[in-house]
């Protein structure tokens, strides 16, 4: 058994998308445009998050990641499902992406580009947060495969922790701020108060570590 499923929470996290209509309508179209695509990161970090503070995560008029890996495809194909997306629930904002195609793009902070990621599963480990490393789809019997290469406990403990396999602290902590995870979400913890003692003082949100 893994460790996801020993721990209880992939099987919370698909109860949790089940009880979503809206999230299933999503999966299943995305499923017919494109078999091998997920649903990725702040929607399902978001969901989860917002459930258990007794929030509702509404959709509408959200941004939903969508992610790919195809090292045969040129381009097209990202724009093209982002298109269909788009027609089917036009009140979602899609940000599709080709996971194959990302070292073309991206660039680290010191502005180096990357070396060409290798899988789904790899480009999904280098996500900022833990908690933001996760992706989901349904298979052909319609059966709600997890991907979580960094787990889900920090995800459902609410941990919100620096993932440095690729960005710095200081990117992960701006992206803390900018995207208003602790006024959010007040329940939230910065884990482990380690990484970021040091930092503390310039820090708004000090009283939110956890040790």
């Amino acid at each position: 058994m893994s460790t996801l499923e020993s721990a209880g929470y992939a099987s919370r996290l698909r109860r949790l998308i089940a009880a979503d209509p809206q999230c299933m309508r999503i999966l299943r179209q995305l499923a017919a445009l494109e078999p091998q695509a997920y649903l990725a990161a702040g929607v399902i970090r978001n969901s989860v998050w917002a459930h258990l503070h007794g929030q509702r995560y509404a959709l509408e008029q959200t941004e939903i990641d969508v992610i790919f890996y195809d090292a045969q495809d040129d381009g097209p194909r990202a724009a093209q499902l982002q298109q269909r997306l788009k027609h089917a629930f036009p009140g979602i904002a899609w940000d599709v992406v080709n996971q194959a195609l990302v070292h073309r793009w991206y660039r680290l902070e010191n502005g180096v580009s990357i070396q060409p990621l290798r899988s789904i599963f790899h480009a999904v480990s280098l996500w900022p947060e833990t908690a933001t490393a996760v992706a989901v789809r349904l298979d052909a019997q319609g059966n709600l495969q997890i991907l979580a290469p960094l787990g889900l406990a920090d995800l459902f403990q609410l941990r919100l922790r620096w993932n440095p396999a690729l960005v710095s602290c200081a990117v992960f902590l701006d992206r803390a701020r900018s995207k208003g995870f602790l006024d959010k979400w007040p329940k939230l913890k910065l884990a482990p108060a380690f990484f970021y003692r040091r930092r503390q003082k310039s820090l708004p949100f000090r009283k939110a570590f956890a040790d």
